[in-house]
């Protein structure tokens, strides 16, 4: 059986990154689909060698669901998680967001990058296999709160990296600045 690759979090996914994935032998996207289905509609035929899967990684169903496919799934070869921490909204010079939607925000991405790196971590079989958590957004924040927050998932990733590699697997992060 060949092995899983899982990309998820699409809707945070720069279009050039699921074409690529789309070249891989399993691929396995999930994300708020329900949301926006642009991007399935930019792949063309080719998202029809994908599987897709409408996964909320902010309600406990949501993440329940996403660890399930993910031992249904297996082996696990290559996990990509892509975190937006750029959502901030443009008000004259200045780029804000009310502090609920920080709340929100910040609450949603460390909740997934919890649930996915131990979800992963359980079913990824030692001596193998990536999770590459994806950054997106530019490296400059817009404001102290996305940036703090960027910082946060940058030495989350960084710390447990090195558990990872104990483990014969590759723990690492990459950014997305592509405005796609």
């Amino acid at each position: 059986m060949a092995a899983s690759g899982f990309w998820i979090g699409v809707e945070a996914m720069p279009l050039s990154v699921l074409c690529a994935a789309t070249e891989h032998e399993r691929p396995i996207f999930c994300g708020r689909l329900s949301l926006n289905q642009t991007f399935q509609a930019a792949l063309g035929d080719v998202h029809e060698r994908a599987e897709w899967h409408d996964v909320a990684l902010d309600t406990a169903i949501g993440q329940g669901y996403l660890i399930d496919l993910l031992r249904q799934r297996l082996p696990l070869e290559r996990v990509v998680l892509a975190l937006d921490v750029s959502a901030d909204k443009h008000y004259g010079d200045r780029f804000m967001a009310s502090l609920d939607e920080y709340l929100v925000r910040t609450r949603s991405i460390v909740e997934a990058l919890i649930v996915v790196t131990r979800g992963v971590e359980a079913m990824m079989p030692p001596g193998s296999g990536t999770l590459t958590v994806m950054l997106r957004g530019p490296r400059q924040a817009y404001s102290p709160l996305t940036e703090g927050l960027a910082a946060f998932v940058e030495k989350f990733v960084s710390a447990e990296a090195a558990l990872w590699a104990e483990g014969g697997r590759s723990l690492r992060i990459e950014r997305a600045d592509s405005d796609e």
